[in-house]
């Protein structure tokens, strides 16, 4: 009992993100002792890193996309694979590279190529007996793709990052999950036993907040998917960047709304405060919902093709790291319209 006190108070204190080793002291020593080797030997493919830039920058064309597709077979292939899905409902299948990107579009490749390289960097089909890792790729996905679609709306946030936040927020409990089994798996008895999943990952020292942000700052990742995801559940706590922070916390409490839930309860979320930070009215959000719960029961099959495209093959270390995203992440994204 004593971590969860001491957690809010540090976090509810500061002008600035904590600092690592402030937040080493809130989790348990030996998952924190393994996260710096841990930053170093999971990273996303190069490949990922030249298409967000791409997309992220207003003078791109399909051209420039393609021929970094190209460039990794494996990759163009799952693209190819995932615009012949059932939810393009194209009459003839696509065989191309360049026409996959224009059935595809740039707002959707975007977010299709974070979901490849993080379902190819760690395979969430093998998860510790008793955890559903589908469901953890489900919310993860829907939080990103309703974060998203909030920026784009509310225009509060560069929806780029909202999307790469979004899929980033459960950082933690993906990297316990694929590293720290054993903990994990006492995590998950606890719960069982009648706790609340937020209570035991505080008794034991395994908050799932504190360790994405920690992997993230050795990841020298921008300072703005650090804190969304590091007050994912608290927004008002955010330094810098609240206004992400509370899209992807509403985005968060949105997935468990339509079922992406990963089994977890759902903290209270101070909605007026949320709406507020955005600038979005309840009648808006009303009609989101609404949107929401129609458009992703759409995408779900393509999402799962493409968790199961990314982890069909064992996993090879890129030399690029997730820092690779610095040099693009904090410019405005500019979004083009699906061709």
């Amino acid at each position: 009992m004593g971590i969860l006190p001491l957690t809010e108070c540090l976090l509810s204190q500061v002008s600035t993100p904590p600092s690592s080793i402030e937040m080493e002291n809130l989790i348990d020593a030996a998952v924190a002792n393994r996260l710096p080797d841990i930053g170093r030997l999971v990273s996303l493919p190069q490949t990922t890193f030249a298409l967000l830039s791409l997309l992220m920058d207003e003078k791109t064309v399909p051209k420039d996309l393609e021929l970094v597709l190209c460039q990794d077979p494996a990759l163009a292939a799952k693209v190819i694979s995932l615009s012949n899905s059932a939810f393009y409902g194209l009459q003839t299948p696509v065989s191309t590279i360049e026409r996959a990107i224009l059935i595809i579009g740039f707002k959707e490749l975007e977010f299709m190529a974070m979901g490849l390289g993080l379902s190819e960097t760690i395979d969430m089909t093998q998860v510790p007996s008793g955890f559903d890792g589908e469901g953890l790729w489900m919310h993860c996905l829907s939080v990103s793709w309703i974060a998203r679609e909030l920026a784009i709306l509310t225009k509060a946030a560069e929806p780029s990052e909202a999307m790469i936040t979004g899929l980033l927020h459960e950082l933690g409990i993906i990297i316990l999950v694929s590293k720290f089994p054993l903990q994990f798996q006492q995590l998950l008895e606890m719960v069982n036993a009648g706790m609340s999943f937020f209570d035991a990952e505080a008794a034991l020292g395994l908050k799932h907040n504190i360790i994405g942000y920690l992997l993230a700052r050795n990841w020298n990742l921008p300072e703005v998917f650090q804190e969304g995801i590091l007050y994912h559940h608290a927004p008002e706590k955010s330094p810098k960047h609240k206004k992400v922070a509370a899209i992807v916390a509403l985005a968060d409490s949105l997935a468990h709304k339509v079922g992406f839930s990963m089994n977890m309860e759902a903290l209270d979320l101070d909605l007026p405060y949320i709406l507020k930070t955005i600038g979005l009215k309840v009648d808006d959000l009303q009609e989101f919902i609404k949107s929401i719960m129609n458009s992703i029961p759409q995408v779900q099959p393509v999402w799962l093709k493409m968790m199961h495209l990314g982890s069909s093959k064992k996993n090879s270390l890129a030399k690029n790291r997730f820092s690779s995203l610095i040099t693009s992440s904090n410019k405005p994204s500019h979004h083009k319209k699906n061709t």
